[in-house]
């Protein structure tokens, strides 16, 4: 009778197990509402909105400069402040608030504006989406030499993480300027390294003692080669009306200075997917 009781009770047990974890994984409605949960879940995670297409050391000192990234692409999403390269070294690119601005080099070595379509390239391209901004008026005029360490100290101010890259920007007047257009080379990198560049491979290079414009830029400590070149911790492209022609243009920014007066923007409440 014992043995007829333990087997009986065995079989219930046995049972009651099957039931309470088999039918668990058949119930459907189960299984739907752990798919939303983790569908939920995971579209919840913000996505970095920083983008970052080539390398200084591989466009420039590796010559691959092949097109990386479409700015039609690039600019399919709102609010995208970025600088970069043309493919092939063929010009700079600027891009405010969504908007692109592309210089090349004319026969004259002087400024052309290019046309942009949706099939023009970028070999390098970074930057970031920001729709909020804090503007920071300067009350002293900064010399081109204090430029990054004021644009470092603005920052650290408002809580800005300046061991990691961020965008900003400045507009109004600027002095002692040095900017380029390159033309199939970099003319940064020719100086560095002693290199004389052939007459279809020399840039626009120009010196204002004060010129009016608007600066995008990115921020980036300890990356000479990877989005600076060396002996500096920004990478800044300026956008402004060329002097003669009157025509919207942009360069690579060598050097700059800041006329009292002139607005800097940084990134409102940045996130760490903001610097990542």
């Amino acid at each position: 009778m014992n043995k007829t009781l333990t087997l009986t009770t065995i079989a219930a047990l046995a049972a009651l197990i099957f039931c309470t974890f088999g039918c668990q994984s058949q119930n459907p409605d189960t299984q739907e509402s752990d798919s939303s949960e983790q569908t939920s879940t995971e579209q919840a995670e913000p996505e970095s909105k920083w983008i970052q297409y080539g390398r200084m050391r591989e466009v420039i000192g590796m010559q691959k400069h092949h097109g990386r990234i479409a700015l039609a692409e690039a600019t399919s999403q709102p609010h995208l402040y970025a600088v970069g390269a043309l493919e092939e070294l063929t010009g700079e690119v600027t891009v405010l608030d969504g908007a692109v601005v592309a210089t090349t080099v004319d026969e004259a070595h002087q400024l052309q504006p290019v046309d942009v379509n949706p099939e023009i390239q970028a070999t390098l391209l970074v930057g970031n989406h920001i729709s909020a901004w804090t503007d920071h008026t300067v009350s002293k005029a900064v010399p081109s030499e204090e430029f990054d360490a004021y644009i470092e100290q603005l920052a650290s101010e408002q809580g800005i993480d300046t061991s990691k890259p961020f965008v900003f920007t400045a507009s109004g007047n600027f002095i002692d300027v040095r900017l380029h257009v390159i033309q199939g080379a970099c003319p940064v990198h020719a100086k560095l390294h002693g290199v004389e560049l052939s007459e279809n491979e020399k840039p626009f290079e120009g010196s204002f003692p004060r010129l009016t414009g608007t600066v995008v830029g990115v921020f980036a400590k300890n990356a000479a080669g990877e989005l600076t070149h060396p002996d500096t911790s920004t990478h800044t492209h300026v956008v402004f009306n060329e002097p003669n022609s009157g025509a919207r243009v942009t360069a690579h920014v060598e050097q700059t200075g800041l006329d009292e007066g002139a607005v800097i923007r940084l990134p409102a409440r940045p996130s760490p997917d903001d610097q990542e």
